[in-house]
């Protein structure tokens, strides 16, 4: 299975070991890493590399980033220090109806987050001493959250409708058939 893991950049200075221990611990269990930047670089290059390039250097991180998104099973996020990047990252895993997973170290909590109300949203604090068993555990979870194909027939009125739909809002017709069944499930609260 594949997995998206990131954390920010500048909290390197802090809280590498934890990123490091989390990156391996995945590897571990079996997850192939779609992305290695967060191991390979430190911050210092990274923020160099970035603004060599200029605004183009901005636009590849950017649709790098989204991409390792679109393309794991499961987002991981390290999420003990403020990162606006991560923090956007994260709605875009959501928004795209990935599991996804936001860690952070004891006493780091990431309130604003944690207020999300997102099936798909796990949060979790963890600590040196139960970092496995957190890890292990929130990766039950989300494994179980990944979606399901489901297939169906519908008929060419309906379809037509669908795919005039789903252009219009701008997104897919998956989308837009997955937020009328989120919506209905709310307004029926089940």
């Amino acid at each position: 299975m594949k997995i998206f893991f990131t954390a920010s950049q500048r909290g390197k200075n802090e809280y590498e070991s934890y990123y490091v221990k989390i990156f391996s611990l995945l590897k571990e269990k079996g997850f192939t890493h779609v992305d290695s930047e967060i191991m390979t670089q430190s911050a210092a290059e990274f923020y160099k590399n970035i603004e060599k390039k200029g605004t183009k250097g901005n636009i590849e991180l950017y649709e790098k980033n989204m991409n390792n998104i679109k393309m794991a099973d499961i987002n991981l996020f390290e999420c003990s220090f403020n990162s606006l990047s991560i923090g956007f990252m994260v709605q875009k895993s959501l928004e795209i109806n990935k599991p996804t997973i936001v860690l952070y170290i004891n006493n780091q909590k990431p309130f604003f987050l944690e207020g999300i109300q997102d099936e798909k949203l796990i949060t979790a604090m963890y600590g040196n001493s139960n970092m496995e068993s957190v890890l292990s555990n929130v990766l039950e979870k989300a494994t179980n959250l990944r979606d399901k194909r489901f297939n169906f027939f519908i008929s060419p009125s309906l379809l037509e409708y669908l795919e005039r739909a789903s252009k219009k809002e701008g997104i897919t017709k998956s989308t837009f058939i997955r937020n009328l069944l989120l919506s209905h499930k709310r307004r029926t609260k089940e």
